[in-house]
């Protein structure tokens, strides 16, 4: 009786499958969200690349190069909270445009600048317009996805990232070589055709990315209530309000996360924006072509990284403890690349370690994230781990290029060895949610499957 009735309701009155609304959301968001990731972080690396040759033409050295790279940070950590609030305000698509449009247009203003001062004002702009990128997706996945959920999408979110390293080795180094067009030099395409596709998946993110559950046209209104109800009971309902939203400066997990995030921010950020320099140096004959193809390898290892680490995070009885090595092991892998820089072949093995290392660790280390900061406090929570924690971006470059001397690039990168080590002793002082930690990687290995 009770199977006839639910047959003869309408299609958006009927209980809905759980499994099939999730796929159905994985399959209209993560893909714009996947795209929009991956230019973000081309957009990041591209500088590593032009100055291989903008440094030449612009008298640009090692130190003054960490600098610029390192001031994106300063903005984005002033900004990123803000821009998270705005967004919790204005809603996703249009807050999320909006960033994309003002980082790619300018980017492509980049392409045109004539000194120093220009890089570090242009720099500075981008850290301005992209802040609240990434916790915005955050804040965004913990709008449509539950807890288990949740980190199967964050797996595929932090999976753009090498993907990101990969294009951008790959494009940037051909670019340096082989575009000459209207007479601008080569550097300056780089940022023009890595800044006009921000641009353009900006208007694709307005056109097609819905602010919530209920104004998505794709889900019935039985999946959007069902979605809707079914986080409110996991998170508890929001209480809007921004005091509400700012008591998570006051939560300790905050600040201890935070802290771990720079850490070992700082020791990946002084890895990837230096690695072309740092292929150089090892291979002192390449061109910016070769060295690009080569800065895909150790991405490669990335990507298998973030995949392979969810299977041994779910078995691990300690997660802390796995999550500790991979930084342990980041350190490791960096340092025997600079004792092997003359070994070209077992240098680039080790920076393969390195890579592979650094990635496995940031898709189980942003889930935990998520699951310890509750809904009203995760757009300023995440963001202010993001923001704190970018700071390593800051003193990553910066450490990096102070330390090479102007010139023995892997002589600056003690700094980023140091740093991931602090990470590793931090981790391990960060009191353990014996739930919640094993829910987050649960989800995680959801991605491999």
């Amino acid at each position: 009786m009770s199977e006839s009735r639910s047959a003869s309701l309408p299609a958006t009155m009927q209980q809905p499958d759980p499994r099939a609304t999730v796929r159905k959301i994985t399959l209209r968001l993560l893909p714009i969200i996947f795209v929009a990731y991956v230019i973000a972080y081309v957009d990041r690396v591209n500088l590593g690349f032009a100055q291989l040759s903008m440094g030449e033409e612009l008298g640009i050295k090692a130190a003054a190069y960490g600098l610029a790279a390192s001031i994106f940070f300063i903005a984005y950590f002033f900004f990123e909270v803000p821009s998270n609030l705005l967004l919790s305000k204005f809603g996703a698509r249009n807050w999320i445009t909006r960033i994309m449009v003002s980082w790619g247009l300018v980017t492509v203003l980049t392409g045109f600048i004539t000194n120093i001062e220009m890089l570090y004002v242009s720099r500075f702009l981008l850290g301005v317009a992209e802040a609240g990128f990434f916790p915005g997706m955050i804040y965004l996945l913990t709008q449509w996805y539950r807890g288990s959920d949740r980190a199967k999408a964050l797996g595929w979110l932090i999976f753009a990232q090498p993907i990101a390293f990969m294009l951008g080795g790959f494009f940037g180094g051909l670019i340096v070589d082989n575009v000459h067009l209207f007479g601008l030099s080569s550097w300056r395409w780089v940022f023009i055709l890595t800044g006009v596709p921000a641009v353009l998946m900006g208007i694709v993110v307005f056109r097609m990315l819905p602010n919530s559950p209920q104004q998505a046209k794709w889900l019935t209104k039985s999946e959007a209530k069902w979605l809707t109800e079914s986080i409110d009971a996991e998170q508890g309902e929001r209480v809007d309000g921004v005091k509400a939203q700012l008591a998570a400066l006051k939560n300790p997990d905050v600040l201890h996360l935070s802290l771990i995030h720079m850490a070992f921010a700082t020791g990946s950020y002084g890895f990837n924006l230096f690695l072309p320099l740092i292929i150089k140096q090892i291979n002192p004959t390449y061109s910016a072509t070769n060295i690009g193809f080569t800065a895909v390898i150790p991405y490669i290892f990335a990507a298998i990284g973030i995949l392979l680490s969810a299977r041994l995070f779910n078995k691990a009885p300690r997660k802390r403890l796995m999550v500790a090595s991979c930084s342990l092991v980041a350190a490791a892998g960096l340092t025997c690349a600079v004792l092997l820089k003359d070994n070209p072949t077992l240098a680039l093995v080790a920076i393969c370690v390195t890579a592979c290392a650094v990635f496995s660790f940031l898709a189980p280390f942003w889930a935990i994230v998520t699951l310890r900061i509750n809904r009203t406090q995760a757009a300023v929570g995440v963001a202010v781990v993001n923001s704190v924690g970018n700071l390593g971006g800051f003193f990553g470059p910066y450490l990096v290029g102070q330390g090479s001397g102007g010139s023995t690039v892997t002589t600056g990168l003690i700094a980023p060895i140091a740093a991931f080590v602090l990470a590793a002793v931090l981790i391990l002082f960060l009191k353990q949610h014996k739930t919640q930690d094993a829910d987050s990687i649960t989800g995680i290995k959801e991605t491999v499957r």
